[in-house]
Protein backbone atom coordinates (compact mmCIF):
# COMPACT_ATOMS: atom_id res chain seq x y z
CA UNK A 1 0.00 0.00 0.00
CA UNK A 2 1.41 3.35 -0.63
CA UNK A 3 1.74 6.12 1.91
CA UNK A 4 -1.01 7.99 1.81
CA UNK A 5 1.31 11.56 2.64
CA UNK A 6 2.86 10.78 -0.67
CA UNK A 7 2.10 13.05 -4.05
CA UNK A 8 1.18 11.20 -7.12
CA UNK A 9 4.08 10.04 -9.55
CA UNK A 10 5.55 12.50 -12.16
CA UNK A 11 4.00 12.68 -15.36
CA UNK A 12 0.53 11.81 -14.11
CA UNK A 13 -2.16 13.32 -16.40
CA UNK A 14 -6.00 13.15 -15.61
CA UNK A 15 -9.26 14.87 -16.71
CA UNK A 16 -10.95 17.04 -14.04
CA UNK A 17 -14.05 15.13 -14.34
CA UNK A 18 -11.71 11.74 -13.65
CA UNK A 19 -10.28 12.95 -10.61
CA UNK A 20 -13.43 14.19 -8.67
CA UNK A 21 -14.72 10.74 -9.44
CA UNK A 22 -12.00 9.06 -8.10
CA UNK A 23 -11.71 11.27 -5.10
CA UNK A 24 -15.69 10.93 -4.43
CA UNK A 25 -15.37 7.30 -4.98
CA UNK A 26 -12.48 6.57 -3.03
CA UNK A 27 -12.11 4.32 -0.32
CA UNK A 28 -8.68 4.52 0.36
CA UNK A 29 -7.09 7.63 1.95
CA UNK A 30 -4.48 7.79 -0.74
CA UNK A 31 -7.24 7.94 -3.24
CA UNK A 32 -8.47 11.03 -1.47
CA UNK A 33 -5.09 13.02 -1.40
CA UNK A 34 -3.98 11.90 -5.22
CA UNK A 35 -3.29 14.43 -7.26
CA UNK A 36 -2.13 14.57 -10.47
CA UNK A 37 1.08 16.33 -11.78
CA UNK A 38 -1.10 17.71 -14.47
CA UNK A 39 -5.59 18.39 -15.02
CA UNK A 40 -6.69 19.06 -17.92
CA UNK A 41 -10.64 19.96 -18.89
CA UNK A 42 -11.26 18.87 -22.45
CA UNK A 43 -14.39 16.47 -21.37
CA UNK A 44 -16.71 17.82 -18.23
CA UNK A 45 -19.52 15.90 -19.07
CA UNK A 46 -22.71 16.14 -18.01
CA UNK A 47 -23.78 17.40 -14.58
CA UNK A 48 -23.48 14.63 -11.81
CA UNK A 49 -24.50 15.48 -8.30
CA UNK A 50 -22.64 13.08 -6.13
CA UNK A 51 -25.00 12.23 -3.12
CA UNK A 52 -22.47 11.55 -0.81
CA UNK A 53 -18.90 10.58 -0.85
CA UNK A 54 -17.22 6.68 -0.05
CA UNK A 55 -15.14 7.37 2.91
CA UNK A 56 -11.99 4.63 4.29
CA UNK A 57 -12.88 1.95 6.92
CA UNK A 58 -13.50 3.78 10.11
CA UNK A 59 -13.71 7.13 8.30
CA UNK A 60 -17.27 7.41 7.63
CA UNK A 61 -19.79 9.96 9.16
CA UNK A 62 -20.60 10.48 12.79
CA UNK A 63 -24.06 12.23 14.20
CA UNK A 64 -22.79 15.12 15.56
CA UNK A 65 -23.96 15.96 19.28
CA UNK A 66 -23.75 19.04 21.30
CA UNK A 67 -21.27 17.99 23.85
CA UNK A 68 -18.96 16.99 20.81
CA UNK A 69 -17.22 20.98 21.15
CA UNK A 70 -13.79 21.92 20.53
CA UNK A 71 -11.64 21.69 23.56
CA UNK A 72 -11.78 25.32 24.87
CA UNK A 73 -8.29 27.51 25.06
CA UNK A 74 -7.93 27.06 27.99
CA UNK A 75 -7.74 23.07 28.02
CA UNK A 76 -4.55 23.64 25.19
CA UNK A 77 -2.27 22.53 27.77
CA UNK A 78 -3.14 18.95 27.40
CA UNK A 79 -2.14 17.41 24.19
CA UNK A 80 -4.95 15.49 24.12
CA UNK A 81 -6.99 17.95 23.98
CA UNK A 82 -5.01 19.76 21.00
CA UNK A 83 -4.98 16.56 19.45
CA UNK A 84 -8.76 16.85 19.27
CA UNK A 85 -8.84 20.03 18.06
CA UNK A 86 -6.45 19.03 15.05
CA UNK A 87 -8.24 15.90 14.54
CA UNK A 88 -11.35 18.06 14.04
CA UNK A 89 -9.63 20.65 11.52
CA UNK A 90 -8.17 17.87 9.64
CA UNK A 91 -11.23 16.84 9.17
CA UNK A 92 -12.77 19.99 7.69
CA UNK A 93 -9.93 19.74 5.71
CA UNK A 94 -11.42 16.05 3.99
CA UNK A 95 -14.36 17.46 3.38
CA UNK A 96 -13.41 20.50 2.09
CA UNK A 97 -11.54 17.97 -0.82
CA UNK A 98 -14.69 16.25 -0.92
CA UNK A 99 -17.12 19.52 -1.71
CA UNK A 100 -14.69 20.82 -4.31
CA UNK A 101 -14.51 17.55 -6.00
CA UNK A 102 -18.50 17.72 -6.03
CA UNK A 103 -18.38 21.35 -7.19
CA UNK A 104 -15.99 19.91 -10.46
CA UNK A 105 -18.55 17.18 -11.42
CA UNK A 106 -21.94 19.50 -10.72
CA UNK A 107 -20.37 22.39 -12.10
CA UNK A 108 -19.49 20.79 -15.67
CA UNK A 109 -20.23 23.96 -17.88
CA UNK A 110 -19.14 26.61 -15.19
CA UNK A 111 -16.34 29.24 -16.27
CA UNK A 112 -12.72 27.58 -16.91
CA UNK A 113 -11.30 29.46 -15.07
CA UNK A 114 -13.71 28.72 -12.10
CA UNK A 115 -13.34 25.21 -12.28
CA UNK A 116 -9.73 25.66 -12.46
CA UNK A 117 -9.53 28.02 -9.72
CA UNK A 118 -11.71 25.01 -7.33
CA UNK A 119 -9.30 22.25 -8.52
CA UNK A 120 -5.80 24.41 -7.71
CA UNK A 121 -7.67 25.17 -4.22
CA UNK A 122 -8.64 21.21 -4.10
CA UNK A 123 -4.77 20.53 -4.13
CA UNK A 124 -4.59 22.81 -1.61
CA UNK A 125 -6.88 21.33 0.23
CA UNK A 126 -5.26 18.10 0.17
CA UNK A 127 -2.15 18.90 1.15
CA UNK A 128 -3.59 20.48 4.58
CA UNK A 129 -5.01 17.13 4.87
CA UNK A 130 -1.41 15.39 4.47
CA UNK A 131 -0.16 18.17 6.79
CA UNK A 132 -2.36 17.31 9.62
CA UNK A 133 -1.79 13.61 8.85
CA UNK A 134 1.34 14.03 9.79
CA UNK A 135 0.94 16.26 12.99
CA UNK A 136 -1.01 14.33 13.99
CA UNK A 137 1.20 11.13 14.48
CA UNK A 138 3.44 12.91 16.73
CA UNK A 139 -0.14 12.38 19.04
CA UNK A 140 -0.16 9.16 18.07
CA UNK A 141 -3.36 9.56 16.66
CA UNK A 142 -4.81 8.67 12.92
CA UNK A 143 -8.16 10.10 11.08
CA UNK A 144 -10.13 6.86 11.66
CA UNK A 145 -9.20 7.24 15.53
CA UNK A 146 -12.17 10.11 16.40
CA UNK A 147 -15.24 10.80 14.57
CA UNK A 148 -15.63 12.74 12.15
CA UNK A 149 -18.86 14.89 10.79
CA UNK A 150 -21.09 15.74 8.02
CA UNK A 151 -21.33 19.50 8.22
CA UNK A 152 -20.15 20.96 4.91
CA UNK A 153 -21.49 18.09 2.80
CA UNK A 154 -24.61 18.87 4.16
CA UNK A 155 -24.98 22.20 2.10
CA UNK A 156 -24.45 20.77 -1.43
CA UNK A 157 -27.69 20.86 -2.74
CA UNK A 158 -27.73 24.94 -2.24
CA UNK A 159 -24.48 24.94 -3.75
CA UNK A 160 -26.36 25.13 -7.03
CA UNK A 161 -24.12 28.14 -8.86
CA UNK A 162 -20.49 29.31 -9.06
CA UNK A 163 -21.79 32.46 -7.01
CA UNK A 164 -23.35 30.32 -3.86
CA UNK A 165 -20.84 28.11 -3.69
CA UNK A 166 -18.16 30.83 -3.46
CA UNK A 167 -20.61 32.83 -0.75
CA UNK A 168 -21.12 30.11 1.38
CA UNK A 169 -18.04 27.87 0.94
CA UNK A 170 -15.03 30.73 0.49
CA UNK A 171 -16.48 33.58 1.98
CA UNK A 172 -18.44 31.89 5.12
CA UNK A 173 -16.59 28.59 6.05
CA UNK A 174 -13.22 29.35 4.82
CA UNK A 175 -13.20 33.04 5.65
CA UNK A 176 -13.79 32.16 9.26
CA UNK A 177 -10.65 30.61 9.14
CA UNK A 178 -8.89 33.92 9.01
CA UNK A 179 -10.29 34.14 12.76
CA UNK A 180 -9.78 30.49 14.15
CA UNK A 181 -6.28 29.75 12.20
CA UNK A 182 -4.85 32.52 14.09
CA UNK A 183 -6.55 31.73 17.18
CA UNK A 184 -6.02 28.53 17.64
CA UNK A 185 -2.26 28.72 16.54
CA UNK A 186 -1.27 31.33 19.52
CA UNK A 187 -3.01 29.51 21.90
CA UNK A 188 -1.02 26.12 20.33
CA UNK A 189 2.22 28.46 20.75
CA UNK A 190 0.98 29.67 24.27
CA UNK A 191 1.35 26.07 25.67
CA UNK A 192 4.77 24.98 23.92
CA UNK A 193 3.48 23.38 21.07
CA UNK A 194 5.75 24.87 18.36
CA UNK A 195 4.60 22.36 15.71
CA UNK A 196 1.20 22.78 15.55
CA UNK A 197 1.66 26.73 15.60
CA UNK A 198 3.32 26.71 12.56
CA UNK A 199 0.78 24.40 10.46
CA UNK A 200 -1.88 26.86 11.76
CA UNK A 201 0.22 29.45 10.00
CA UNK A 202 0.47 27.92 6.65
CA UNK A 203 -3.36 27.41 6.95
CA UNK A 204 -4.14 30.44 7.56
CA UNK A 205 -1.69 31.61 4.39
CA UNK A 206 -3.44 29.28 2.40
CA UNK A 207 -7.24 30.21 3.43
CA UNK A 208 -6.08 34.14 2.85
CA UNK A 209 -5.82 32.98 -0.65
CA UNK A 210 -8.93 30.86 -0.65
CA UNK A 211 -11.21 33.66 1.00
CA UNK A 212 -9.36 36.02 -2.35
CA UNK A 213 -10.75 33.45 -4.74
CA UNK A 214 -14.20 33.78 -3.45
CA UNK A 215 -14.02 37.24 -3.37
CA UNK A 216 -12.93 37.61 -7.27
CA UNK A 217 -15.30 35.30 -8.07
CA UNK A 218 -18.44 37.04 -5.95
CA UNK A 219 -17.22 40.71 -8.00
CA UNK A 220 -17.53 38.70 -11.62
CA UNK A 221 -20.87 37.33 -10.67
CA UNK A 222 -23.24 39.69 -9.26
CA UNK A 223 -24.35 42.45 -11.67
CA UNK A 224 -22.64 45.54 -12.00
CA UNK A 225 -25.26 47.88 -9.86
CA UNK A 226 -25.39 44.88 -7.14
CA UNK A 227 -23.30 46.06 -3.70
CA UNK A 228 -21.14 43.10 -2.85
CA UNK A 229 -22.27 42.69 0.61
CA UNK A 230 -25.97 42.37 -0.10
CA UNK A 231 -24.92 39.70 -2.99
CA UNK A 232 -23.22 37.70 -0.12
CA UNK A 233 -26.21 37.79 2.08
CA UNK A 234 -28.54 36.69 -0.94
CA UNK A 235 -26.58 33.93 -1.93
CA UNK A 236 -26.66 31.96 1.64
CA UNK A 237 -28.67 29.59 2.94
CA UNK A 238 -31.92 31.09 4.43
CA UNK A 239 -30.35 29.80 7.97
CA UNK A 240 -26.37 31.09 7.95
CA UNK A 241 -25.93 33.90 9.11
CA UNK A 242 -23.36 36.47 8.53
CA UNK A 243 -21.69 35.68 11.59
CA UNK A 244 -20.24 32.08 10.23
CA UNK A 245 -17.78 33.65 8.57
CA UNK A 246 -16.10 35.06 11.70
CA UNK A 247 -14.42 32.83 14.44
CA UNK A 248 -14.98 33.19 17.94
CA UNK A 249 -13.88 35.66 20.16
CA UNK A 250 -11.27 37.95 17.65
CA UNK A 251 -11.48 39.37 14.91
CA UNK A 252 -9.09 39.99 12.04
CA UNK A 253 -9.79 42.77 9.56
CA UNK A 254 -6.07 42.79 8.36
CA UNK A 255 -6.27 38.93 6.90
CA UNK A 256 -9.39 40.00 4.88
CA UNK A 257 -7.88 43.10 3.25
CA UNK A 258 -4.94 40.57 2.48
CA UNK A 259 -7.67 38.90 0.72
CA UNK A 260 -8.37 42.08 -1.41
CA UNK A 261 -11.97 42.26 0.39
CA UNK A 262 -13.34 46.03 0.43
CA UNK A 263 -13.22 47.70 3.94
CA UNK A 264 -16.82 48.41 3.56
CA UNK A 265 -17.50 44.43 3.58
CA UNK A 266 -15.02 44.00 6.22
CA UNK A 267 -16.40 46.30 8.24
CA UNK A 268 -19.70 45.10 7.84
CA UNK A 269 -18.75 41.41 8.62
CA UNK A 270 -16.75 42.58 11.91
CA UNK A 271 -20.75 44.32 12.92
CA UNK A 272 -22.69 41.38 12.00
CA UNK A 273 -24.67 39.31 14.40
Amino acid sequence: MCNPIERSSLFDLMEMREWAIRILSADRLEDKLFAPDTLSDISPGIPILWQEPTRPAGMGFCKHTRGEKLPPLHEHGDPDKRAVCLHRFAGHELLAVEIMAYILLAMPQAPKHFRKGVANTLQEEQWHVRLYINRLKAFGLTLSDLPLYRHFWAYTPFMASPLRYVSLMSLTFENANLDFAPIYGASFDKHGDVASAGLMKQILSDEIKHVSFGWQWLRKSKESDQDPWQTWLANLPSRTLPSRAKGGGSFFAEHRRHAGIYEEWIINLQNSG
